[in-house]
């Protein structure tokens, strides 16, 4: 009995050791799959607002705030450790596609390759960035802005998007074309700020979000940049 419950506490430590390493590949399979079969036309994306809505991106950067507030918690609290192999997580993996992907953000500068979904929900972010609802699509007049989780593993989601200033490029690859966008500023906001949504239908705009500093999150890192003609 006493070998078999020392085998338990083995392979139960194993497991909470691995499980980072487990879930990051896990996650990167699901990013690499959903790109592809972006590319390769497999299913068709949900059509995104290409007018600034006031409210829609309220509620959008609302949601968006707690998202980051629970993965804050995910992160101290280690009981609530998932198998990412289990169906409930395969469950999520589907409604992740259902809810439409946009395309496919990259930023040589960091190494970052990275599915665009439409929304900032929880389960979006969990496999990619999201475009805020209430914005632009990419390439459209207006501000498209685009979140992601600034992940404590180095080079993973936005995690390197301090490293990015001025005059560095952010593409996109969206539904009508691949859009490149030249970085003009970046700064550190309060989370409930929804001035850094707003754009002119006379410019097409890029704004990145994601948390900072990365243990406690108490901010926003906002990256703008303009498309380039």
């Amino acid at each position: 009995m006493k070998k078999i419950l020392s085998l338990m506490l083995i392979i139960s430590g194993v497991f909470l050791f691995l499980y980072p390493s487990i879930s990051n590949l896990y996650t990167d399979y699901q990013q690499e799959k959903l790109m592809n079969d972006w590319e390769a036309k497999t299913f068709e994306a949900e059509a995104a607002d290409v007018t600034f809505d006031q409210q829609a991106a309220k509620e959008s950067l609302d949601e968006l705030n707690g998202v980051f507030k629970a993965e804050e918690q995910d992160q101290v609290d280690q009981n609530q450790l998932v198998d990412p192999t289990s169906s409930t997580i395969e469950e999520e993996s589907s409604k992740r596609n259902n809810s439409g992907m946009l395309g496919v953000i990259e930023i040589d500068k960091i190494n970052l390759r990275l599915p665009i979904l439409y929304g900032a929900s929880q389960g979006n972010l969990g496999v990619g960035s999201g475009l805020l609802n209430g914005t632009s699509l990419p390439g459209a007049p207006g501000n498209s802005a685009i979140a992601a989780h600034r992940s404590r593993s180095y080079g993973r989601m936005f995690n390197r998007l301090d490293e990015i200033g001025t005059g560095d490029v952010v593409t996109v690859k969206g539904q009508n074309g691949t859009f490149q966008y030249k970085v003009y500023e970046t700064l550190v906001v309060e989370p409930e700020d929804v001035s850094v949504l707003s754009g002119s239908k006379n410019e097409k705009t890029l704004t990145l979000i994601t948390c900072t500093p990365i243990d406690t999150a108490t901010h926003r890192l906002i990256v703008k940049a303009k498309q380039i003609p």
